[in-house]
């Protein structure tokens, strides 16, 4: 195990796996919490496999609108003069 390396068993939906991290406790509790509550957000009914495979998407989702927005108003920063340079 690389160095600041620690395992953890994580419990997300319906199943516990490993994990070995890098994270402090409170960020990867936080992201545990994002993976979570994003899962929470598909029937339970469905399989477990298919509801972290549609989580993984919903969550990639995300990021791409969050990336797309950010760059949209950098551009838009930079034209405008107020990019924050100084």
């Amino acid at each position: 195990m690389a160095e600041g390396t620690r395992r953890v068993s994580v419990l997300v939906g319906k199943k516990t796996y490993p994990v070995l991290t890098r994270l402090d406790e409170e960020r990867f509790e936080s992201v545990v919490g994002i993976v979570r509550e994003n899962l929470g957000k598909i029937d339970s009914s469905v399989d477990q496999e298919e509801r972290l495979l549609l989580t993984c998407f919903k969550l990639a989702h995300a990021l791409d609108n969050a990336t797309r927005k950010l760059s949209k108003a950098l551009k838009e920063c930079e034209s405008d003069g107020s990019g924050g340079g100084r």
